[in-house]
């Protein structure tokens, strides 16, 4: 890579995170549903070239986050999805349009809402389809994901 392109990337980097910005985890307790049953299916019912081993399912989830704290300010709320077993995982998601809709991989996390907090809670309901490597599963795992806070 030249230097000048290099430079340029770690600019726009710079900016995209304030200097003062502070992320803090959201109290998400009234997320629903809690350590549901996520029942996953194999995308390719019979082995064809190339093998697909991915296995896929979708859970309705009702998003409840107590942003009470950041009332009458500016934030920038993300869905993260930490690295967890059984390994690399990749969620998508709609929503009924509280939240945007997005898509997110295990180790990473994605804007689901920008702008002023007017309420004391913000709630949605979320289509969320999670997507693993089926050779990796060996038994039950759980999913965890959760809400984080920039603030402006």
């Amino acid at each position: 890579m030249r230097p000048v392109p290099r430079l340029l990337l770690l600019m726009v980097l710079a900016v995209a995170v304030p200097a003062d910005a502070k992320t803090t985890v959201i109290d998400d307790s009234g997320t629903l549903p809690y350590d549901a049953p996520l029942v996953l299916h194999w995308e390719q019912l019979s082995p064809r070239r190339p093998v697909n081993n991915r296995m896929t399912g979708t859970l309705t989830v009702r998003v409840k986050l107590h942003v009470a704290p950041w009332l009458r300010r500016r934030g920038r709320i993300h869905l993260v999805l930490p690295a967890q077993q059984p390994g690399a995982m990749n969620a998508s998601w709609s929503t009924q349009g509280r939240l945007l809709a997005g898509r997110v991989s295990s180790g990473s996390r994605s804007l689901v809402y920008s702008g002023l907090i007017t309420t004391p809670f913000i709630e949605d309901v979320l289509q969320l389809t999670l997507e693993v490597d089926g050779t990796q599963l060996r038994q039950l795992y759980h999913v965890n994901f959760r809400f984080e806070m920039d603030e402006e």
